[in-house]
């Protein structure tokens, strides 16, 4: 079901109400579990079972996980592997025996012919990934298994969040679902700040940008200039779509008395590649590091290791994201700009400043964008080469910037105006005198401007 729907905002105001009108905090988790079931089902509830299956397995090994200690190793094995092979099999087996049938191919042994052909479940990577967390977090000890199965399927399937993030934890989110919760007017003010934010940045923004940046990289032999200003439309599509996401997910859940993690904090004003992805999608950056990096020896096994350890995880980071040579290239590319940016900041006692590193960040993320945007090897050789050799600045560029022009203002100026109005945190909206003007301002751009082709979020096929 689409945040940008009708069928949502039906949805949404229903259980809301409902939430609002029951008494007492057990009556308001059975409505919110219920609502998360049948919000999943609406899109395939034959995949329903997946995500029941792993928050039962979640909760089997949580719950058995303190009395067994001497089959403790036994238990988290099976916590972690029953998830990822859920998210193995729908998202990279047949990606894997393609690769594999590649090299036999060429090997003259010929290709398997064992693809599955499995239709990807929407959000699979989000709750598998929370689910291994809260396992791994009760093993360390430092979260109380939960007991309450109702209250641990609802942590699985919690709605607002469940098919793109943020990837909660147990810590910040279990915690919550057993408190008795009342609205209150910032719940209100602060939710409906976000969710205008998020349909901004999605409708008006991401929407009307899309057909631009699809335009260009169809087109057969594009220039340089013109794959730079696709790119630069990229990144203002990509953020705009799934920040936009978060941004809705985290006001609806305000609105029913939650506060979920922030996942975005104004990436494109970061001044180094560690910056940006402390900024960038923060919950999964978050979950690599406390999950894989850390375990890996993260930066206490020396300056090698530690280097090995960053493109390990950011390669990881990349295959994540999907089951494509492009993705693991994009993770791979990220992984070297951090090694090269802790490399260049061990020799120098300041950092570079401020405008020259902002822009030489913008330039990684921006090549990064062209790998994750072009799936086939041979357009993006192609593109890479014409965007630092093809400096032909024809009219359709000019014509392409100028239209792109006014939503990259918007979506800085949304980032300006959330840097003034809501907390570093991201859970207040302060009482400045802006609040009402840009809420109000971003509500009427979006109704007169905001695109009617209700696109899909591009974080739903991850």
């Amino acid at each position: 079901m689409l945040f940008n729907s009708f069928a949502f905002a039906v949805f949404g105001a229903i259980v809301v109400l409902g939430t609002w009108t029951l008494p007492g905090r057990r009556a308001k988790n059975v409505l919110l579990l219920a609502a998360s079931i049948a919000f999943y089902a609406y899109g395939d509830w034959k995949l329903l079972s997946l995500i029941l299956l792993c928050a039962a397995d979640g909760y089997v090994v949580g719950r058995m996980l303190p009395s067994r200690r001497d089959r403790a190793r036994p238990l988290l094995f099976v916590g972690i592997v029953i998830p990822l092979a859920i998210l193995g099999t729908f998202k990279y087996f047949d990606f894997f025996i393609d690769e594999v049938g590649r090299i036999t191919e060429a090997a003259g042994l010929g290709a398997p012919d064992l693809a599955l052909s499995l239709v990807l479940p929407v959000g699979i990577s989000f709750y598998t990934f929370q689910t291994i967390g809260y396992v791994i977090d009760v093993h360390r000890g430092s979260l109380e298994p939960e007991r309450d199965i109702l209250d641990f399927f609802l942590f699985v399937t919690f709605f607002p969040q469940l098919v793109a993030g943020p990837i909660e934890r147990g810590t910040n989110l279990l915690p919550q679902i057993k408190a008795t919760r009342r609205i209150r007017a910032d719940d209100l003010l602060h939710g409906s700040y976000l969710i205008a934010q998020g349909y901004a940045k999605k409708v008006l923004v991401a929407d009307n940008v899309k057909p631009i940046v699809d335009s260009i990289f169809a087109l057969e032999d594009p220039s340089g200039t013109l794959i730079a200003v696709a790119t630069i439309g990229f990144a203002a599509q990509i953020y705009g779509d799934f920040s936009g996401y978060t941004d809705i997910a985290r006001g609806v859940a305000r609105i029913l008395g939650f506060e979920l993690l922030l996942n975005f904090r104004r990436p494109y004003w970061s001044r180094n590649p560690a910056e940006f992805w402390n900024r960038w999608h923060i919950t999964l950056s978050n979950w690599f590091r406390d999950y894989v990096y850390i375990p890996l020896g993260g930066n206490r096994a020396g300056s090698s290791r530690t280097l090995v350890n960053l493109m390990t995880t950011m390669t990881l980071s990349g295959l994540w994201h999907g089951a494509s040579l492009n993705f693991i290239l994009w993770g791979c590319f990220h992984g070297a700009a951090l090694v090269v940016h802790r490399l260049w900041s061990a020799r120098r006692s300041r950092p570079a400043p401020a405008v020259l590193g902002w822009g030489g960040t913008m330039a990684v993320v921006l090549v990064g964008w062209l790998m994750f945007r072009v799936t086939d090897g041979g357009t993006l050789i192609h593109d890479l080469s014409a965007l630092f050799t093809d400096y032909r600045f024809g009219g359709l560029a000019i014509v392409a910037l100028g239209t792109l022009l006014p939503y990259l203002l918007i979506m800085a100026a949304i980032d300006i105006a959330e840097s003034r109005i809501v907390s570093p945190d991201g859970n207040r909206t302060s009482d400045s005198w802006l609040v009402v003007p840009v809420l109000t301002t971003l509500i009427t751009l979006t109704i007169l401007y905001g695109s009617e082709s209700g696109g899909e979020f591009i974080y739903f096929a991850f």
